[in-house]
């Protein structure tokens, strides 16, 4: 099924909203008819490769695919 297993989504992270920020984002999932879940996943990596200065998940993946190795050990 996967190319790449290693884009099978299997890491879990969970987040705590209050009731409107959920009844927010039931909204956009009910309006949109896209999951919960997808949806969300979808916001948190457009969000983080905004952060990055990445335009597009095939910039992300090649970026992605490059060993970075640390400068220094933090612990």
């Amino acid at each position: 099924m996967y190319q790449d297993t290693r884009r099978l989504k299997a890491h879990r992270t969970g987040i705590n909203l209050d009731e409107f920020e959920d009844n927010l984002i039931e909204a956009l999932a009910a309006y949109t008819g896209v999951e919960k879940a997808t949806l969300m996943r979808e916001m948190v990596m457009r969000g983080a490769m905004d952060m990055l200065g990445v335009s597009s998940v095939q910039e992300f993946d090649a970026v992605s695919m490059i060993e970075v190795q640390p400068i220094a050990k933090l612990h």
